[in-house]
């Protein structure tokens, strides 16, 4: 495997409030390769935005990286100045897609002039040659080139979200950090939207972070993905490992709460309680208790991210939980969870 693109290590963000700290995300650590479309998975509010905002320093102002690192092609990125950010990260880079991309369009200025001061602030092209790049980013995503001229007003919404990717790809950045890209789309535009993403993926070399709480979008559209629970990682593989053979409490009960072509008369799963609220110092499982697999020792301390060693694709697989043994018995059909010494 070549050397990752991109890597969070042992990243660990709070947030100061009136009460005191408040961890948004705990010791998370993953990798992501060039060309590989990567899936960040989980519950709202688990952590996966603030991820990938502290990727692109853009925390809010209460938010901070207080250990870990976040390396970008070798070269660590969470100390670095807006300053820095702005002239060697952004657009040329890494570039962005956030929640409700639509706003993010200027709407009193045409979407080539928008196209145009990005180029003028990251590269040397000219004016000219920024305009036949952004037609060629346009005819990408399913826009007539000759509609560069328009304002964001006389689009629709899949066409102004496929404006913002088309925006995302101008400067042929080696990543895109996709934040729930298709949130205020209809289903149908949703799916136009990711049969884009996966033209993107078959004619350039981009890698992309695709964050959603969709995990059947992730399992069709990346490469690999990891699964978020309240800050922490709760396992990270091939897209087809983690479908195949699950090995976190959480993956397994989140896989199941969504449909299944194969299998459609399944009941559905759900899971229930909520997600701890996290004070500084996390030192426990934060799904012990909505897990059916939960034992004492899982709330002594946070369990580490450890690899799984029958990889069927032969790449990494990692799973923070201390019975992942069991867990895999009783997935398949082995044992149920009481059968397990659950003592809860």
């Amino acid at each position: 495997m070549n050397e990752p693109l991109l890597e969070f290590d042992d990243l660990t963000i709070e947030y100061e409030t009136r009460n005191g700290a408040i961890t948004a995300v705990s010791d998370a650590s993953f990798a992501i390769h060039r060309g590989e479309y990567f899936g960040l998975a989980g519950e709202s509010g688990c952590g996966k935005s603030t991820a990938a905002k502290s990727l692109l320093n853009i925390l809010d102002d209460n938010g901070q990286i207080s250990s870990g690192a976040i390396r970008y092609k070798g070269e660590e990125l969470q100390n670095k100045s807006e300053k820095y950010m702005t002239e060697h990260i952004y657009w040329n880079e890494v570039s962005y897609i956030p929640q409700s991309s639509m706003d993010s369009l200027d709407p009193l200025k045409k979407i080539s002039r928008q196209a145009v001061e990005i180029a003028q602030t990251h590269t040397d092209m000219t004016k000219q040659e920024s305009l036949e790049k952004f037609k060629e980013m346009f005819e990408i995503v399913g826009i007539q080139e000759n509609r560069i001229d328009d304002y964001p007003h006389e689009f629709s919404g899949g066409m102004q979200q496929r404006a913002i990717i088309a925006l995302a790809l101008f400067l042929e950045p080696s990543l895109i950090v996709a934040d729930e890209p298709t949130t205020a789309l209809d289903v149908i535009m949703q799916d136009q939207i990711f049969k884009y993403l996966d033209r993107i993926k078959e004619t350039t070399d981009v890698s992309m972070i695709l964050i959603t709480h969709d995990i059947s979008v992730i399992f069709e559209s990346c490469d690999s993905l990891a699964i978020m629970h309240s800050g922490q990682i709760a396992e990270t593989a091939s897209c087809r490992d983690l479908f195949d053979t699950p090995r976190h409490p959480y993956s397994i009960l989140l896989q199941q709460a969504f449909p299944d072509v194969d299998h459609p008369d399944r009941e559905l799963q759900t899971i229930d309680g909520y997600p701890p609220q996290l004070g500084e110092d996390v030192d426990f499982c934060t799904f012990a208790d909505r897990c059916p697999w939960a034992v004492s020792e899982c709330r002594d301390a946070a369990p580490p991210l450890e690899r799984i060693e029958d990889s069927e694709t032969g790449r990494d697989h990692y799973a923070a939980c201390i019975r992942t043994e069991e867990v895999r018995r009783s997935y398949e059909g082995d044992a149920t969870p009481a059968e397990v010494d659950n003592d809860i």
